[in-house]
């Protein structure tokens, strides 16, 4: 598991973190932790600094990578 950052600003989404090695992205919501497998380094760089991290994984994470729940 990698080290997992706050996200105070958004209502959604409580921690994010990405794996490099794995290319796995952590997302903690309020229902739970889920991770996305096969996630480019790029994509994780552009939800970082995504301003509505809750809009992000709905349009460009959910669609595009497979999902299991941590």
């Amino acid at each position: 598991m990698p080290r997992l950052i706050a996200t105070p600003q958004s209502s959604a989404v409580e921690l994010i973190g990405y794996d490099s090695e794995k290319r796995e992205l952590w997302v903690t919501f309020h229902t739970g932790t889920y991770v996305y497998s096969r996630v480019p380094e790029k994509v994780w760089e552009e939800f970082r600094r995504a301003p509505s991290k809750g809009t992000f994984v709905n349009e460009v994470i959910k669609p595009r990578y497979p999902v299991r729940r941590a």
